[in-house]
């Protein structure tokens, strides 16, 4: 019979108890992390990050689709707009404001 047989999930509690108890330099924080007890640390954004926020480039424009090619169709897989989907279709609503 094999000993890890006769252990129940306490004993194996107990063994990581036992191994994580004692100090292990890999378990440890690096000294160059560590910071006085008590200490403030401000998080901010840096001055090149604050001068990119504001500074997006522009969309292109999109040209008029009879532009390009007069009285083209419309794109077969596009959703047509007067169907009803979404979460109201998926609770039932079926667009009859008379209930």
């Amino acid at each position: 019979m094999d000993v890890l047989d006769d252990r129940t999930s306490a004993d194996f509690e107990y063994e990581r108890y036992e191994l994580l108890k004692e100090y292990r330099p890999e378990n440890d924080i690096p000294s160059d992390d560590l910071l006085p007890h008590d200490t403030r640390v401000a998080q901010g954004i840096s001055e090149e990050e604050t001068a990119a926020v504001g500074q997006e480039a522009p969309l292109p424009d999109v040209p008029d689709a009879d532009v390009i090619q007069k009285d083209s169709p419309i794109d077969p897989v596009a959703p047509d707009p007067d169907v009803m989907y979404g979460t109201d279709l998926l609770n039932g609503f079926d667009g009859d404001e008379t209930e």
